[in-house]
Formats: structure tokens, C-alpha cells, sequence
């Protein structure tokens, strides 16, 4: 890690070795950093002691924070003048000035937030005076410092010295498979879904739907199951005909195979004892070794499997529609390989096309005008949930035609793609 000196500001020197992990803040003077002995330091400035020291003096260089270690910590944000860590195990500590970190009087070390002892905390986020805090039951609490009338909650509380529970909004409230995410910041707080939510959503969509089924899962000679055989071969390393085969043996029922494609097509698992004897008839470990997104990812990197290909027109001609449908047979296009089910349940736009073509067309054209290397860059979101932009991309080029593409493709996760993409501004 690497630091500024006093004698000049402008160098940088070498402050500490062996780091692993560094946490800061919005508009934090402070920072905290683990390392490989497994201890946690802080360094900077210490106002109402939100280093968590134990004290509220400055520390120039960096100093172990006491009865902390590195395994245990899921997250650390600290700001102005307070800090708040999470544990592993979900349990948020707050330290520094009261009233911004969720306590009524000032703590020079991290304690135990009392009105979040009971709660699970996977996720926090702090603002400048503002802190959020979600729990693995979709709970949202929120608290701080408000007197620019923040939109602490909907009621108009402001100045909330402890964690006070948010109502979420309805469309949350209804599906609990939404997990949320979320951003506060100067003025305002952001709460939106993950893109694993998203992906999710997506596909179970797709499999309540039974759209554009390509064969069936075949049991006990009376039971048929439409499927989409690259979402399920992809998921179990099977073939399906090795499915079938080693499914029959057992007198599962309709209702239990369907609980098993449920796992199938959107991670839900709902009896893990059925689960496990399915998994244990299929000679596949339990618990699934690989994630949802980890095998969308993997079908990505797989060119073989890859049935259908994306034309992109590769000039720039500028003639209107007329003349372009008179030509289209005589314009280049660059060739995408894709999965042709990933298209259609990840993008409105690409679903509504492929209900007007024929079951043995092998491509489409894309029309939105847009540049090859933002529809590859797009394309890859869709199977890893990633924007990844590189020097050799025009990178406001992309980002503009990103940001256009969450409308014109009908996507269901514009708030992740936002989020990353502004990422990637404040960088530049």
C-alpha cells in the first residue's frame, strides 16, 4: 500500500506490505485495510474516534484496530465521523459520532448495534449522513443525521439516532426471491434489484412460460416435461437421455421432478431432502457445486454449444429504411455466436423477434444501429451479469450505446447496468 508524506505530497511511498483488503467511504478522511496476519488497521483522521481505536485522535500511520481479525469481517464502511463493520455472521458494530451511527452517545470502538442484534445483515451501505442496512429477510433499515431532510423514510423522520425499519416498496414486499441492492448518497438512497434477482426473474419466466421448448424430459412413459435442453443439460452435465434413464429407476412423482427443474431453471430449492435424492439418483454431489451464474458463465465460454448467431452490420450506411431493406441481402455483417435461448430470456426485444421467425432459422439481424463491440460487451452481460470495457474500446461510445440498449432490447435489470456503467464514469 502505497501513501503520501509529509515532506512531499506528491510522491507516493510505501506505507505498508501484505495487504488484502482496503475499506473506505463516501467523503470518509479515515480508511481501514486488513493483511495477511489476519489483523485489521486504520490510518487517517479519527473524529469521535470512528477508527474504532478506542480514542479520537488523529493517526498518521497506520494502527491495529483492537479485538478485530480479517476472516470475520464482510464488510467496513467508515465516513466523516463514524464507521459501521458487518461481520461474517450478519452482526453490525457502529463506532463514532452519535446519532450518525445508529447509537445515542459516542463510542471510540466498534459495538453492537442493540436494534440490529436479532438481524441477519447481508448488505450496507452508507451515505454521507445516512446509513442503510438490509437483512437476509428483505428487512431495510435506515438511520442518521438528516438536517438536509434526507429521504431517511417515507414518513419525514429525520434525525433517527437508531435503526428504524422502512417499509419497502410493494413490488418488493410481494416477491421475497427479490434480493435487493443498495446505494445512498448525498441526498438520496437508491434501492434496486441484483442482478443475480434479475437473472432469476428471467428464467423463471421461462420456465412457467414453456416458450420455445426444444425437446422433453420423458419419465415413467406416461410423464412428459417440455424443456429447453441447454438450460438443463448445462445445469447437470447430463445429456438428457441419461437423465431420463437414470430418473426412471426411481418412482419419483410429477410434482417432485417439477421441484427438481424449478432448481433447474432458477436456483429454487424448496425441500432439500427431495433435492438430495434426486441429486444422489443423478450421481451429482449435493449441494450443487456450481452456481447459477457460475454455469451461465461456463456456457458462455462454451463455442460448441452455441446454436445460433447474431448478424451485426458492419458499415456505416446512412440510406433510409427503404433503401436498406432494397440492399440488406448485399450488406457484410460480422457474425455473433450466441445461445438462442439466452437471447430470448434475457432480452424482450430478441423474444418478440424470435416469435415471428421459423424454429429452423440459425441467426437474425440486429437492427439497432449500435456498434459491434458494444452488442459483444452486451451479449456477455447477459451470461456473466458483467460490463467489461477495455482501452480498446471507445469507451463513451459504448457506455452511450449501453445505457440506450437497456430500452431498446426490453432488458429486466437497467439499474445494475446503470450502476456498473456509472462505476466506470467516475473512473474515467
Amino acid at each position: 500500500m502505497y501513501g503520501t508524506s509529509n515532506k512531499s505530497k506528491n510522491l507516493p511511498v510505501l506505507i505498508f506490505e501484505n495487504v488484502t483488503r482496503v475499506f473506505g467511504g463516501v467523503q470518509g478522511y479515515g480508511f481501514f485495510f486488513t493483511a495477511k496476519n489476519n489483523e485489521l488497521y486504520a490510518a487517517g483522521e479519527n473524529s469521535y474516534g470512528c477508527l474504532g481505536t478506542g480514542y479520537s485522535s488523529e493517526q498518521k500511520s497506520p494502527v491495529k484496530v483492537p479485538n478485530w481479525k480479517a476472516e470475520d469481517i464482510l464488510d467496513l464502511q467508515t465516513n466523516d465521523s463514524y464507521s459501521i463493520l458487518i461481520t461474517k455472521e450478519g452482526k453490525t458494530y457502529g463506532c463514532g459520532r452519535a446519532g450518525y451511527n445508529g447509537f445515542t452517545q459516542d463510542k471510540s470502538t466498534f459495538t453492537e448495534i442493540e436494534e440490529l442484534k436479532n438481524k441477519k445483515v447481508v448488505e450496507y451501505n452508507g451515505g454521507t449522513k445516512i446509513s442503510l442496512a438490509l437483512t437476509n429477510e428483505n428487512e431495510l433499515f435506515g438511520w442518521g443525521f438528516d438536517s438536509d431532510n434526507h429521504p431517511t423514510d417515507q414518513y419525514g423522520n429525520i434525525n433517527i439516532h437508531k435503526p428504524h425499519k422502512i417499509n419497502l416498496p410493494e413490488i418488493f414486499q410481494n416477491n421475497p426471491s427479490i434480493k435487493l441492492k443498495i446505494t445512498c448518497g448525498t441526498h438520496c438512497v437508491y434501492l434496486y434489484p441484483s442482478y443475480n434477482s434479475c437473472l432469476i426473474q428471467d428464467f423463471q419466466k421461462l420456465f412457467e412460460s414453456e416458450i420455445f421448448c426444444d425437446s422433453k424430459l420423458s419419465l415413467n412413459e406416461n410423464t412428459q416435461f417440455p424443456i429447453h435442453k441447454i438450460i438443463v443439460e448445462s445445469r447437470t452435465n447430463l445429456q438428457i437421455s441419461t437423465i431420463e434413464d437414470l430418473l426412471n429407476k426411481e418412482s419419483f412423482s410429477k410434482q417432485e421432478i417439477l421441484l427438481f427443474l424449478k432448481w433447474v431453471y432458477f436456483d429454487e430449492i424448496t425441500n432439500v431432502d427431495l433435492l438430495k435424492q434426486i441429486f444422489n439418483s443423478l450421481n451429482i454431489s449435493y449441494p450443487p457445486k456450481n452456481t447459477f451464474q457460475k454455469d451461465l458463465h461456463d456456457l458462455f465460454n462454451d463455442e460448441d454449444s452455441k446454436d445460433f448467431t447474431l448478424l451485426i452490420k458492419n458499415d456505416d450506411d446512412d440510406d433510409d429504411d427503404e433503401e436498406e431493406d432494397e440492399d440488406d441481402e448485399e450488406d457484410e455483417y460480422e457474425e455473433i455466436p450466441v445461445h438462442k435461448i439466452i437471447l430470448l430470456t434475457r432480452s424482450g426485444l430478441f423474444r418478440e423477434m424470435f416469435e415471428n421467425i421459423t424454429e429452423e432459422s440459425k441467426s437474425v439481424k440486429d437492427y439497432s444501429g449500435k456498434s459491434i463491440e458494444s452488442i459483444e460487451i452486451l451479449i456477455k452481460y447477459f451470461y456473466t451479469g458483467k460490463i467489461e470495457l477495455t482501452a480498446d474500446h471507445d469507451i463513451q461510445l459504448v457506455i452511450e450505446e449501453l445505457e440506450d440498449s437497456i430500452e431498446y432490447y426490453q432488458l429486466n435489470e437497467n439499474s445494475n447496468i446503470l450502476s456498473q456503467l456509472n462505476e466506470i464514469k467516475n473512473k474515467l
